[in-house]
C-alpha cells in the first residue's frame, strides 16, 4: 500500500551516521517501491547517498528532497555555483526534478546580499519546474522565526521526538500551517538514541543516563517498543504533513511501516516530562564535542535544584551552553576562580550588578567579619538599621523614612504594599523590570506579550492567580501618551512603578511629565533603582535628572554582594503602612545593613560612581571604534556604567555566542554587556586587546556568512520562554 506521509532519510547511507555500524542500506533502497514508499530525503553531504538513490527500483516514480551544500563565498561566482550545485544534485540522483530543496544552513536568508542571489537562482529553477518547493532545514524555532522575517519557505524540515518537543510548544506548528507552509518532521528517533540500549551509550550520552533509563522504564512499564512510541507520538500531531524515517535495514523499515499503518492511538500517558528546553542531548551536533566540559556540573545541579539554580541570569544557556563554567571557588576584584581552578577576568555581569566595589572587597569584608563574630542576629534588633537609614536619608533629602529587605523583588513588593496602603487603590502602571512576584507577572495574564518589550520575552504566568488579571498595566518608556492613556482608562491605578533608566536615556521632560501626572492624579510614584542606583550618582539615578519620587527602592550593589535592599520614602506615605503586616525574620540581621553602610562609606570615599562611569565610557568608545573599523554595525546603549551593545543583524545571538566562546578561551568572561566595577580599570587594556582580536575574526566570518559552523555549542538563548 502506497503511503505519501513517510519519507525515507538517506542520511543512514553514511556509515558514520547513527549508532549501527552493520547496516544493509542497499537492501532498503532496493525495496522502497515495493514497500509503498515514494519520497526520499537526501543531501550531497551524506556519503554514498547518490549511489543508493540510483539503486531505487522505479526511481522515476519517486519524489526527491535534497539540501543545498555549502556555496562559494565569492559573490561574483555565487550564481554560477548555485546552478552548478543544483545540476550536480540532479545528475548524481539521476533525476530531472527535485520535489524540494532545503537550505542546510538556515542562516543563509540572513545574509542579504548572498541570499538575494541564491533565492533568485532557486526561484528560476522553480519557475522552470525543476524544483517544486524551496525550504529550510532547521534545528530550533529561532531559526524559523528569523527566516520568516526574510521570506516564507514552502516547506520546513525540523526535529521532533520524545526528548525534543520544542516545535510543538505554544501552537508553533499550527501557526506555521496557517501560513500554508508544509511541515516535515525529522530525527524522530533522535539518531537512534531513543531505541538504543542504555548500556551502549558513549561518555557524553551517559551524562543523561538517568533520563534515558527513565525513558526505557516508561516503554517497559507500558509494554511498548521505543519505535512505536516515537512514531505514534510524532504522527499524533495533525499539523505535520510528512515524517522522515531513518532505517538501517529492511527489517527496521518493515517494522516501522507496520507501526505507522496501525492506527491505534498512542497511550494516553503524558510525554511532556521528557522534554527539557535547551537540553544538549537534543542536538546530535554536539554529542562528540570533547570541549563540552561543564555540562555534567549543570545536569547535577538541575537534578537536585529547581531550574538548576536560583537566578535566570546565571544559567549557562544564557552564555555558552556546555562550555560556560558553572561553579566558582572564590572571587576577588574582578577575577573568578572556578571549580577546576581556572582563573577568569569577569568583564560580564559582576554578580549581576552586585559588586561595584569588586568581589570580596578587603575593606568591607574585614569589617563584616567583626559583625559576624559579634553575632549576625539576636533576640534584640540591630543598630545598623538606624545607621544605614540615616546614611540613605542624608543622601536623599526628599525622603524621611526607610525600610529594609534582602532581595529586589521583595523590596518592590513592600514598596507597592506601602503605596496601596496609602492610596487604597490596587492597580499599578509599570515600566521596567520589577521582579518575579505575582503582582508584576500578572500583567501577562491579560496579554502574554505585555512584558516582552520591557525586558524578558516569554515570562510565564503559570502559578499566578487569574484573579490578578488587570492589576498591573505596562506602559512604554519615553512614551508619555501610553501612560496617560492607561491612567484615563483605569481609574483604580494608585501607583506608577518604573525604572528611572535602563537601556535608553529619558527624552527631554519625560520623567518630569511622569512626576506631574502622578501628582495631578494623586498617584504614588515609585522609582525602582535596584539596578540604576549608585552607578552614576551617589544614590539614586533620579538625582541626576532632578526628578523626585514618593518612594524609591535600592538593591543590587547596595551591599556589594551581601543581600540588602532598601525602601525609602516620604513620611506621610510610609506611615500609612503602619497597620499593614510587613515583617520577616532575616530582615532583622546585622550583616545586611552593615554591608550597606560600609559599602556606601567606601563608595563615597572612592567616588566609585565616577570611576565606573568613566570605565564604561571607555568601553563604549572602544566598541564604537571596533564597529567602524571592522564594518560590523552595532547599537550601543545602557547606562555608561553598565554599557551594552547589540549587533544590527538577525545574527545577533550567533555573534554574541561566538564572542563569548572565543573570549572564554582567553580566560575572560565576556558577552555584549559589562557591569562595571572599580577593579576593571587595570585590566581594560587586556580586555580591549583580546576583544579586538575576536571582533576582527568575527568580521571575517560575517563576510563569509557561515557563523554557525564556527560555534562549538548551541547558540546562547534569549528570553525566558526557552529557559524554564
Amino acid at each position: 500500500m502506497k503511503t505519501n506521509k513517510i519519507i525515507i532519510g538517506f542520511a543512514q547511507s553514511d556509515e558514520k551516521y547513527g549508532f549501527n555500524k552493520n547496516k544493509n542500506f542497499k537492501e532498503v533502497a532496493l525495496n522502497l517501491y515495493n514497500q509503498g514508499i515514494r519520497f526520499v530525503d537526501t543531501a550531497p553531504v551524506y556519503n554514498n547517498s547518490d549511489y543508493y538513490v540510483k539503486k531505487i527500483n522505479n526511481l522515476k516514480n519517486f519524489k526527491i528532497y535534497s539540501k543545498l551544500p555549502p556555496l562559494t563565498e565569492n559573490l561574483k561566482k555565487l550564481r554560477d555555483d548555485v546552478d552548478k550545485k543544483i545540476n550536480s544534485i540532479l545528475i548524481s540522483n539521476n533525476t530531472k526534478t527535485l520535489h524540494g530543496i532545503f537550505l542546510h544552513d538556515p542562516l543563509l536568508p540572513l545574509q542579504s546580499e548572498r541570499w538575494k542571489i541564491i533565492y533568485n537562482c532557486l526561484l528560476r529553477f522553480k519557475k522552470k519546474k525543476i524544483i517544486n518547493n524551496i525550504g529550510i532545514s532547521v534545528y530550533n524555532r529561532d531559526e524559523v522565526n528569523n527566516c520568516l522575517k526574510i521570506f516564507k519557505p514552502d516547506i520546513i524540515q525540523f526535529p521532533l521526538n520524545i526528548f525534543n518537543q520544542e516545535f510543538v510548544q505554544e501552537n508553533f506548528l499550527q501557526n506555521l500551517k496557517k501560513k500554508k507552509i508544509k511541515l516535515i518532521a525529522r530525527s524522530i528517533f533522535l539518531q537512534g538514541l531513543l531505541c538504543k540500549n542504555s548500556k551502549k551509550l558513549n561518555n557524553f550520552q551517559k551524562l543523561w543516563l538517568l533520563k534515558i533509563k527513565k525513558w526505557e522504564n516508561f516503554c517497559k512499564t507500558n509494554n511498548k517498543k521505543p519505535e512505536e512510541v516515537c512514531i505514534k507520538f510524532v504522527d499524533s500531531f495533525k499539523s505535520i504533513d510528512q515524517i522522515i524515517f531513518g532505517v538501517d535495514d529492511i527489517l527496521q523499515l518493515e517494522n516501522n511501516l507496520k507501526i505507522f499503518k496501525d492506527k491505534k492511538k498512542l497511550i494516553s500517558s503524558d510525554l511532556s516530562s521528557f522534554y527539557e528546553p535547551g537540553d544538549l542531548i537534543n542536538d546530535p551536533r554536539y554529542w562528540n564535542n570533547k570541549e563540552i566540559n561543564y555540562n555534567k556540573d549543570w545536569l547535577t545541579s538541575k537534578k537536585y535544584i529547581l531550574n538548576g539554580g536560583m537566578l535566570l541570569s546565571k544559567k549557562p544557556s544564557q552564555f555558552l551552553p556546555g562550555l560556560w563554567p558553572i561553579f566558582y571557588k572564590k572571587a576577588k576584584g574582578c577575577e573568578i576562580l572556578d571549580k577546576y581552578n581556572k582563573r577568569y577576568l569577569d568583564f560580564c555581569l559582576m554578580g549581576v550588578g552586585t559588586n561595584i566595589l569588586g568581589y570580596s572587597n578587603k575593606n568591607i569584608n574585614s569589617r563584616l567579619k567583626k559583625v559576624i563574630d559579634d553575632s549576625n542576629v539576636s533576640t534584640l534588633n540591630s543598630e545598623y538599621n538606624i545607621k544605614l537609614s540615616n546614611k540613605l536619608l542624608s543622601m536623599h533629602k526628599w525622603a524621611s523614612k526607610s525600610f529594609f529587605a534582602r532581595t529586589g523583588a521583595e523590596a518592590n513588593a513592600i514598596a507597592l504594599r506601602i503605596s496601596r496602603a496609602y492610596t487604597k487603590k490596587d492597580e499599578v502602571a509599570i515600566c521596567g523590570y520589577h521582579g518575579w512576584h505575582d503582582w508584576y507577572l500578572s500583567s501577562n495574564i491579560t496579554n502574554k506579550k505585555n512584558l516582552d518589550q520591557i525586558l524578558l520575552p516569554g515570562l510565564s504566568t503559570i502559578g499566578i492567580p487569574k484573579k490578578l488579571q488587570g492589576i498591573s498595566h505596562p506602559f512604554k518608556y519615553n512614551d508619555i501618551e501610553s501612560l496617560i492613556k492607561i491612567i484615563k482608562k483605569n481609574k483604580n491605578i494608585g501607583t506608577i512603578f518604573m525604572e528611572v533608566q535602563r537601556n535608553e536615556k529619558p527624552n527631554k521632560n519625560f520623567l518630569k511629565n511622569v512626576r506631574e501626572i502622578a501628582s495631578k492624579n494623586n498617584i504614588v510614584l515609585i522609582f525602582d533603582e535596584c539596578t540604576s542606583g549608585f552607578r552614576e550618582t551617589f544614590g539614586g539615578l533620579h538625582k541626576k535628572y532632578k526628578v523626585y519620587p514618593d518612594l524609591a527602592v535600592f538593591g543590587k550593589s547596595l551591599g556589594n554582594g551581601i543581600p540588602i535592599t532598601a525602601i525609602i520614602g516620604k513620611k506621610n506615605i510610609m506611615n500609612e503602612a503602619l497597620s499593614s503586616f510587613i515583617s520577616s525574620t532575616f530582615w532583622s540581621d546585622s550583616i545586611g545593613p552593615a554591608a550597606g553602610l560600609f559599602s556606601l562609606n567606601l563608595m563615597e570615599e572612592k567616588k566609585s560612581w565616577i570611576k565606573i562611569t568613566n570605565i564604561g565610557k571607555k568601553i563604549k568608545k572602544f566598541w564604537k571604534k571596533l564597529s567602524l573599523k571592522y564594518k560590523l554595525k552595532i547599537e550601543i546603549s545602557g547606562l555608561d556604567s553598565m554599557p551594552m551593545f547589540k549587533f544590527k543583524s538577525l545574527n545577533h545571538n550567533y555573534y554574541k555566542t561566538y564572542i563569548t566562546q572565543e573570549m572564554i578561551k582567553k580566560r575572560i568572561l565576556a558577552t555584549n554587556v559589562v557591569y562595571c566595577c572599580i577593579d576593571h580599570d587595570k585590566f581594560l587594556n587586556k580586555y580591549f586587546r583580546e576583544f579586538e582580536k575576536v571582533f576582527a575574526e568575527l568580521s571575517n566570518i560575517d563576510k563569509k556568512g557561515a557563523i554557525s559552523k564556527y560555534l562549538k555549542s548551541p547558540v546562547a538563548q534569549s528570553g525566558f520562554g526557552r529557559l524554564n
